[in-house]
């Protein structure tokens, strides 16, 4: 639920089920406040929930028919945290505001008659505390927004390194295609600040520590075992992979949540099989999660010729209504800070690098309008002298670079 607006004077809303009292508010305080007014606690939850006034203090009467004051500021409380709550009572009715007050549910309460000097001047004191929290919250905010973006990229820059430390054929090339590829999702950018905005500027001691943490251990999660598919190469069948690990998703999910089609019976490749199984197995899983409600994963599978002309198979992942939130959750960048990857995460980056290992590839263009597509390719036969890259070339670190400062505008964007 929005809460503070800039862009309009704040308003107060009065709620009692006696149309005298209200007119007589609003006589009263109109000339100086944006008053608007309810005679119920429903009518007054509609118009706060509605989103369309920019609401900062309700005070309510406390006996209404149908339902309380406390009951509409409880409500309130915990939909709109932001809106400073004041009860106005009789004095038989007293001891609920009290209770009120002790358990946070109101800033005050006014006895009633009112004074309207004292009224006046609770007023006066609830608008003014309004302001400077929500002055605060955003400056808060801002600083928060800057502390996730410095974290990004630190993380982004740690794994960039990592990758030249793994027993890999090729890992920084894989990690350079897949945290470009991260950066680059724009689907993704609502549910990252939704997901890293639970940091809070009091837990950013802990940042330096947990993330040296975070960062052995899913070093250790990649390298013990390493996947290598090119330990006891023979004849693979990926058509018969495929279908064995969508079938056992299938079970496990109790429903037909991953199809496969191939436009050959068999596909063979020359690869460790039980390594060739966990690849896609860590691949698949991963996948078949993040399609919506009564959508499927689709895997086409076909013959095909690699770029250095040498003959292959193209692996084809597509999901019609994928959903964003789950899709980054399998990302390792985007894991929140001070929690540990999720092993789905870590496991579809360990068979990214096991494919890259072995002479193949896997990309994924930006999502449009739910569609997601994850494109792999593995040689034909696994290239166990494939040349190793140690370490990112500079070109490809300012790419990254390049990509996180659109990130960073893209944030902005939203956040404005």
């Amino acid at each position: 639920m929005e809460s503070f607006r800039t862009d309009q004077p704040v308003e107060i809303l009065i709620v009692d089920d006696e149309p005298q009292a209200v007119k007589y508010f609003k006589k009263a305080f109109g000339t100086r406040y944006d008053v608007l007014t309810a005679t119920s606690a429903d009518e007054a939850e509609s118009l706060i929930l509605s989103g369309n006034h920019n609401i900062a203090l309700v005070i309510s009467d406390q006996r209404m028919p149908g339902r309380s004051g406390v009951s509409l500021l409880n409500r309130i409380r915990n939909e709109r945290p932001d809106i400073i709550r004041m009860l106005t009572t009789a004095y038989a009715d007293l001891d609920s505001a009290i209770d009120a007050v002790n358990k946070g549910e109101i800033l005050r309460y006014i006895s009633k008659p009112w004074d309207l000097r004292v009224l006046e001047a609770e007023i006066e004191q609830a608008i003014t505390f309004y302001l400077l929290k929500n002055e605060y919250d955003m400056l808060l905010r801002d600083k928060l927004s800057a502390l996730h973006r410095t974290l990004l990229r630190d993380r982004m820059n740690d794994l960039a390194m990592l990758s030249g430390l793994l027993p890999y054929n090729n890992a920084p090339l894989t990690m350079y295609h897949y945290l470009k590829e991260a950066i680059a999702e724009t689907a993704w950018r609502p549910s990252a600040q939704k997901a890293w905005s639970q940091l809070r500027i009091r837990d950013h001691w802990r940042i330096p520590v947990e993330e040296t943490q975070r960062a052995i251990d899913l070093s250790e999660v990649l390298t013990t075992p390493p996947l290598l598919a090119d330990a006891h190469p023979s004849e693979v069948d990926i058509v018969a992979v495929l279908t064995d690990c969508a079938n056992e998703i299938n079970r496990e999910l109790g429903g037909l949540q991953v199809v496969i089609h191939a436009d050959q019976p068999q596909l063979a490749v020359s690869a460790d099989p039980a390594a060739m199984r966990e690849i896609i197995t860590r691949l698949m899983y991963p996948m078949s999660q993040w399609a919506a409600a009564g959508s499927v994963l689709l895997v086409n599978v076909a013959r095909d010729t690699l770029d250095d002309d040498m003959p292959g198979v193209a692996i084809h992942f597509e999901l019609r209504n994928c959903e964003p939130q789950r899709s980054m959750q399998d990302c390792v960048l985007f894991t929140p800070p001070l929690h540990t990857a999720p092993k789905r995460a870590s496991d579809y980056l360990k068979a990214s690098l096991a494919i890259g290992h072995i002479g193949g590839t896997i990309s994924s263009p930006p999502m449009e309008n739910g569609y997601k597509q994850i494109h792999v390719t593995l040689p034909a036969r696994a290239k166990a002298t494939t040349k190793k890259i140690n370490a990112l070339p500079q070109q490809w670190l300012q790419d990254l670079s390049e990509e996180y400062e659109k990130w960073v505008l893209g944030t902005l964007e939203m956040a404005a």
